[in-house]
């Protein structure tokens, strides 16, 4: 009786809003995830394969399976893939935590970039060389004020997922844009004549788009 009494009461809390469910995988990532606060600006090089979330602060997953090597230098990150398989792409895949307002910049490498826990108003600018961004997550839409995204070197900017972007600055350089769903308020694209730009009909009309000679 005692046990049964005691199943009640706890049940009756929990209907009350007195108890948080208690959710494993969060203190796994709490575990994993190394974090840097007071990080400006994130270098990532040479990573083949890398889940990014926006959060309040940079954060690193940790371990030998990574396949990374991360240093801090000031308020700059800096994430380099190993000299092994996870170059080639046959790795364990990456995961770390780009903070709200902060420069990323990105060489041979391939990000998908998702919703974190919580999505303040993201204002990145990014830096793209040889390198894919593929911004999406349809059950948890991402949502931007103010992006730069500055591409080149056979770079590919992708956005799915119902993407919501305010102002966003796209510069291209023999690289790719496409938009597909999703919305924005502005668009301005600077682009030369080897890049390439797929637009629904609707974002067509409403971006500003600038053609330059190649450099």
């Amino acid at each position: 009786m005692l046990i049964t009494a005691i199943h009640v009461t706890l049940y009756a809390k929990y209907k009350a809003g007195n108890y948080t469910i208690y959710h494993a995988e969060d203190d796994l990532e709490r575990q994993s995830m190394q974090t840097f606060p007071n990080i400006l600006f994130m270098s990532v090089r040479n990573v083949p394969d890398a889940t990014v979330k926006f959060s309040d602060e940079a954060g690193v997953e940790t371990g030998e399976e990574a396949g990374i090597v991360y240093v801090r230098r000031g308020d700059t990150l800096l994430i380099t893939g190993r000299d092994s398989a996870n170059q080639r792409g046959t790795g364990y895949p990456v995961a770390f935590n780009l903070p709200y307002n902060a420069a990323l910049s990105v060489f041979n490498s391939s990000l998908s970039f998702k919703r974190g826990k919580k999505m303040a108003e993201s204002n990145p600018v990014i830096y793209l060389q040889k390198s894919n961004a593929l911004f999406g997550g349809t059950e948890n839409p991402l949502q931007f004020g103010f992006m730069k995204v500055v591409a080149s070197d056979a770079s590919a900017i992708t956005f799915h997922g119902n993407t919501q972007i305010s102002n966003l600055e796209v510069q291209l350089s023999a690289s790719s844009l496409e938009y597909g769903e999703g919305d924005f308020g502005q668009l301005s694209i600077v682009t030369d004549s080897v890049s390439r730009i797929s637009l629904q009909s609707k974002h067509l009309l409403k971006a500003n788009i600038k053609t330059i000679a190649p450099r």
